[in-house]
């Protein structure tokens, strides 16, 4: 192709670039737009990171949302911060006993994806595997747990110094204390101020956890 000043392709180009650029000043419009109704929105009296938070999920797939909360829920639980595990809410919404192994097997049969699996660990005998095959059947199968690796030889790797400031000192009735009232404070959990190790870290999460009304379900002490 020849491009000339005054050619046929010359104008094509031209034509080219400025329908790009009318587009993207029509996009940067657009984000102003939306600035101003959220900020409309605002002044209304609603929380701005909220209705983004609404958007994005309108925009999300039945599945995506689905998985993306239940991972939330389950993290949210792992660190203390749900009230209810969200295995047990969804088991019990299907009328399983949790104290009976086979009764949630039974029940988790209803949760196992098309061709995908999930393993129910509980402490009544070894894991279970439940695989759905592509005609939709489940099948149960007992899990050999796998042994733990020996540890190698050599010396350990050297450890970073230590630049945090030092725990305060208090008893573990003292560190609970502490943090029931830290979370009256509005003090986030992950700003523990005792050590990984010490039985006060554990005591400080134990009374945020309390005064926050969760069931203590989480890690209520750090053994790393």
């Amino acid at each position: 192709m020849t491009i000339g000043s005054n050619n046929e392709s010359a104008a094509r180009l031209a034509s080219f670039v400025e329908r790009i650029e009318r587009i993207r000043a029509d996009r940067k419009q657009c984000v102003a737009d939306e600035g101003a109704v959220v900020a409309e929105a605002k002044a209304a009296g609603f929380h701005g990171g909220a209705i983004k938070a609404v958007i994005k999920i309108r925009g999300m797939k039945p599945h995506e949302r689905q998985e993306s909360e239940a991972i939330l829920d389950t993290y949210l639980h792992a660190m203390g911060m749900a009230n209810e595990p969200p295995l047990f809410r969804q088991i019990g919404l299907l009328g399983a006993d949790i104290a009976s192994r086979d009764s949630v097997v039974e029940a988790m049969k209803h949760l196992v994806p098309n061709e995908g699996s999930i393993t129910v660990e509980t402490k009544d005998g070894r894991p279970v595997r439940l695989t759905r095959n592509k005609d939709g059947v489940v099948q149960v199968t007992e899990v050999e747990e796998p042994k733990a690796p020996k540890a190698g030889r050599g010396a350990a790797a050297p450890t970073a110094r230590d630049t945090r400031p030092e725990p305060p000192q208090a008893t573990p009735e003292e560190a609970e204390a502490m943090g029931r009232q830290a979370f009256k404070d509005n003090v986030p959990i992950t700003l523990n101020p005792f050590r990984y190790g010490q039985d006060q870290r554990g005591r400080w999460d134990t009374g945020w956890r309390k005064e926050s009304g969760g069931d203590g379900m989480g890690p209520d002490r750090d053994d790393d």
